[in-house]
C-alpha cells in the first residue's frame, strides 16, 4: 500500500514536471526525502528505490531540453574560464573510465560507466539551478519549503532515539542498533526516516545552515524566532546523527558567512545570531548534562590530527598503492560493490582520496585547477554588494552552502552517493551563478509580467 502510494506520487511528480518544471523540482526534492522511508516499508528494501528521484530529474531535463541548451551557451559565454577548466576535467574523467575498463576488464564495464554517470549527473542540475532562479524571492521560498519538510522529517530521528518501534525508522537493512566505537565511548547512530546516519546528518546540517542565514535576513523581526528554533532543532539532530561532519558542516557554513558578510552585519542581526547561538548552546548543554546523551557531545570532539587526516584523505598512500594514474573510475564509487569483488574496491573515505584513486594525480590536478577557477568566480560573485534585483546576503548564503559541502565532501565522500544530496549541492551552485545575472534578467521579464492577465 505504502509502496503503491509512493509510486503514484512519483508518477504525479513526473507529470507535473512536464507542464511546470519548477513545481516539478519541488516535488522531486520531496520524492528524494520520501524515497527512503518508502524503501524501508517495501519488501526487500530494493536499492533501486533510492534512485527514484532520478526519474523526476530526467523528466525535468527532458521538458527543459531547449532551455537547458540555451542556458548552457549563456553560462559558457559569461563564465568562459570555468567552461575551459571543466572541459579539462571531463577529459580526465573519460581517461579514468578507460583506466577502469582496463583494470576491471570488459566483463565489469558497468562499474566505470556507473561511476562516470555519477560524476556527470550533477552537471545538468547546475544549469537547472541557473534557470530556476529568475527572482531572488524564489530562492527564499525554496529555503522555506526545504526547511519545513526537513523539520518534519527529522522528527523520525527523535522517535528512533526514544526507541519508538516502527519499521520506517533506523538504518535501512540494519538489524538492531548501529553503534560507532570511539576511544572510551560507544555512540548509537541515528538515521530516523532517512536510510543512513550520513544522509540524516547532511539534511540536519543543511537545514541548520539555512536557518542561520534566514536569521541574519530577518534580524530580530517577528518571523525570525521560528528560524531560531529551527536552528536549534536542526543542530540537535546533527548531534544525534553521531556524525561529526554534520557539526563541521555548520561550522564551515557559519565561518564563510561571517567571513564574507561580517562588515555588513547590523546590531539587530548580530543580536539575532547571538540568540540562535544561545539556543544551540542550550541544546549542547542539555545533552552534555545527561549521562546517556553526553556521548553525543563527546563524540563531536576531534583532534587536529583526525581533522588533518580526514581532509588529506590518504592521497600519498593512494598514489603509492595504485600509481600516478590511479585505479580508474569505479574503484571507490558507492554502488560498484554490487558489481566488483570486495578486494578490488578502494578504502578511501575522504573525497580527495576518492578522486586520487579514481582519477590519479593528473586528474586530481585537473580537479584542483577547476576548483580554483570556480572558487575565484564564486568569490567575485559573493563580493558584490546589494543590487536592485539581488542581495549580497543571498549570494553569500549560497557560497557558504557550497563551501560547507566541499569541506564535507573532503571529510567523507560516502554521503554524496545519495542523488538528492549531490543534486541539491549542484542546484545551489547554479543558483549562485544565476544571481550574477538577475539584475539583467528580472527587468527583461518585467514587461511580460505586467501584461500577464490577473486572476481574482
Amino acid at each position: 500500500m505504502i509502496t503503491a502510494a509512493f509510486f503514484a506520487f512519483l508518477g504525479l511528480a513526473m507529470v507535473v514536471s512536464l507542464t511546470d518544471w519548477r513545481r516539478g523540482w519541488i516535488l522531486a526534492v520531496l520524492c528524494g526525502i520520501l524515497q527512503d522511508p518508502a524503501r524501508k516499508l517495501t519488501s526487500g528494501a530494493p536499492v533501486e528505490m533510492s534512485l527514484s528521484i532520478m526519474l523526476v530529474y530526467v523528466t525535468i531535463l527532458f521538458a527543459n531540453y531547449e532551455r537547458l541548451q540555451k542556458a548552457t551557451r549563456d553560462i559558457g559565454r559569461r563564465f568562459g574560464a570555468m567552461s575551459v577548466a571543466f572541459a579539462l576535467f571531463l577529459l580526465f574523467l573519460i581517461l579514468g573510465a578507460m583506466n577502469g575498463l582496463i583494470r576491471f576488464g570488459i566483463a565489469a564495464w558497468k562499474a566505470p560507466i556507473l561511476s562516470l554517470a555519477i560524476y556527470l549527473t550533477p552537471i545538468p542540475a547546475v544549469i537547472l539551478g541557473y534557470l530556476y532562479l529568475d527572482d531572488e524571492e524564489r530562492l527564499f521560498k525554496f529555503f522555506r519549503f526545504y526547511s519545513i519538510v526537513t523539520s518534519i522529517a527529522l522528527i523520525g530521528s527523535v522517535l528512533e532515539y526514544l526507541r519508538f518501534e516502527w519499521s520506517v525508522l533506523g538504518m535501512v537493512m540494519q538489524q538492531g542498533d548501529y553503534i560507532r566505537h570511539l576511544p572510551g565511548i560507544q555512540i548509537r547512530m541515528i538515521s530516523g526516516f532517512y536510510r543512513a546516519p550520513d544522509i540524516m546528518a547532511w539534511h540536519a546540517a543543511t537545514m541548520t545552515s539555512i536557518a542561520i542565514a534566514m536569521i541574519v535576513r530577518g534580524e530580530l523581526g517577528r518571523r525570525t524566532w521560528p528560524w531560531i528554533l529551527a536552528a536549534g532543532w536542526g543542530f540537535l539532530n546533527c548531534l544525534l546523527s553521531g556524525r561529526r561532519k554534520a557539526i563541521y558542516y555548520v561550522v564551515a557554513f557559519s565561518a564563510v558567512l561571517l567571513w564574507r558578510y561580517f562588515r555588513r552585519l547590523k546590531p539587530a542581526q548580530i543580536a539575532a545570531v547571538f540568540a540562535a547561538v544561545l539556543v544551540m548552546w542550550g541544546v549542547v548543554h542539555k545533552l552534555a548534562g545527561n549521562e546517556e546523551t553526553s556521548v553525543y557531545t563527546k563524540g563531536a570532539m576531534a583532534t587536529q590530527a583526525e581533522v588533518t587526516e580526514r581532509l588529506g584523505g590518504g592521497v600519498l598512500e593512494t598514489l603509492q598503492q595504485y600509481g600516478i594514474m590511479g585505479a580508474g573510475l569505479g574503484t571507490a564509487t558507492q554502488g560498484t560493490q554490487y558489481i566488483l569483488q570486495s578486494d578490488q574496491l578502494g578504502w578511501q573515505e575522504g573525497g580527495v582520496g576518492k578522486l586520487a584513486v579514481e582519477l590519479g594525480l593528473p586528474g586530481l590536478m585537473s580537479v584542483a585547477f577547476f576548483g580554483l577557477i570556480v572558487l575565484r568566480l564564486m568569490m567575485r560573485i559573493s563580493a558584490h554588494r546589494d543590487l536592485p534585483e539581488t542581495s549580497q546576503l543571498a549570494r553569500v548564503t549560497l557560497f557558504a552552502l557550497i563551501m560547507a559541502n566541499i569541506a564535507n565532501f573532503m571529510a567523507s565522500a560516502q554521503a554524496y552517493s545519495d542523488p538528492l544530496l549531490v543534486l541539491l549541492t549542484a542546484f545551489f551552485a547554479g543558483c549562485l551563478f544565476a544571481t550574477a545575472t538577475l539584475d539583467e534578467r528580472v527587468p527583461a521579464q518585467a514587461p511580460a509580467r505586467e501584461l500577464a492577465p490577473v486572476t481574482v
